[in-house]
This record gives structure tokens, sequence and C-alpha cells, in this order.
């Protein structure tokens, strides 16, 4: 049995190291790790982040917007590929919550 491989932007590497300070093989693993695990603004109760992920996804229909371990990561919405990935902004770190636990 062969694994696909997600063949994720080099645009998305290229931010990943500039945004976050990830070299490859970390960027590649937090884009797996946010695909599968990472939180659409649905997981998350009323507020300003469910606000700012609201507004970034419908704002890209296109696309999937998903939050992990302070980042914001962008998906392609037909596959697993990531486009972009940048940090949570500074104004919203002390707000996310996700099932009344603080995840960050």
């Amino acid at each position: 049995m062969s694994r696909v491989k997600t063949q994720n932007t080099d645009h998305s590497y290229l931010r990943a190291a500039e945004r976050c300070g990830w070299g490859k093989k970390k960027a590649r693993e937090m884009m797996k790790m946010a695909s599968r695990y990472g939180k659409s603004y649905g997981h998350f109760p009323e507020g300003p982040i469910r606000d700012f992920l609201e507004k970034k996804q419908f704002g890209s229909p296109s696309k999937r917007i998903k939050l992990y371990q302070n980042y914001v990561f962008v998906f392609c919405s037909t596959s697993t590929r990531c486009i972009t990935v940048y940090p949570l902004p500074q104004e919203l770190l002390g707000e996310v919550i996700y099932e009344k636990q603080q995840i960050c």
C-alpha cells in the first residue's frame, strides 16, 4: 500500500521560514498536524477569534482556514495542500479558547 504525499506549495514553505522560523521538515510536520488537528471557526465560541477566522474563511471560499498552535494555516479546499501560514495576530493570542480550555 503506498501513501499519497501532500505537495504543499513552495510559497507555504517560504512563509513558514519567514514568519515562523521553521525549516522545511518542521514546516511539513506542522502543516500535516494542522490539516489533521487544526480547528476551523466553527469549533470556537462566539468572540474575537471566531470572528477573525470566519472573516478569513468567507473572504476566501475556495480555501480552508485552520488554527493550530497559535498559527493560522490556509489550505486548498479540495486537498490537504497548504498554501500559506502565519502567526495568529498578537492581540488575539489571549482569546483562543476551545472547549472551555485555553490552547495557547
